[in-house]
């Protein structure tokens, strides 16, 4: 499962993508519509940054920005990127050292043509051990005083 390419991942989220001088208006309608917890910032068809709920929390809203500010004072420039070869292992050890929730994966001409999330690695995990999820308790350190149901 970790050596699984990032390429091949059926769960692999689609980039949403703003362009660098849109307003924060636009990358929040974005961020709305499609439901997603990070936008790619691209000029022309290369990414260029990357913007997240918590930027746009901490660097926007925390800070009272009037949201007609472009976007690129916002993002994160030169963001850490994985191939489409690499695998799900690589993208679960960035996640893990740098306290990432999202991982763009870029083409080799730099363009976006995913997002591995770290839901989209629970999923995988979910999908590729179903009956141990599944059959996971809520809290695994809980004992009930008595039984529950019949």
């Amino acid at each position: 499962m970790l050596t699984e390419k990032i390429g091949t991942l059926a769960a692999l989220t689609d980039p949403v993508t703003v362009n660098i001088d849109a307003p924060v208006t636009d990358l929040i309608q974005k961020i709305r519509k499609h439901k997603v917890g990070c936008v790619l910032v691209t000029e022309g068809d290369r990414l260029t940054g990357i913007i997240t709920e918590r930027d746009i929390l901490l660097k926007v809203v925390a800070r009272n920005v009037p949201f007609t500010e472009p976007v690129e004072k916002f993002m994160t420039r030169n963001p850490v990127t994985l191939g489409p070869e690499k695998s799900v292992g690589d993208a679960v050890k960035i996640m893990n050292e740098m306290n990432f929730r999202h991982v763009p994966v870029v083409n080799a001409d730099g363009q976006a043509s995913g997002i591995v999330s770290i839901k989209d690695v629970i999923t995988l995990i979910a999908e590729s051990f179903p009956q141990h999820v599944l059959n996971l308790p809520p809290r695994p350190h809980q004992k009930m005083a008595q039984r529950d149901g019949g």
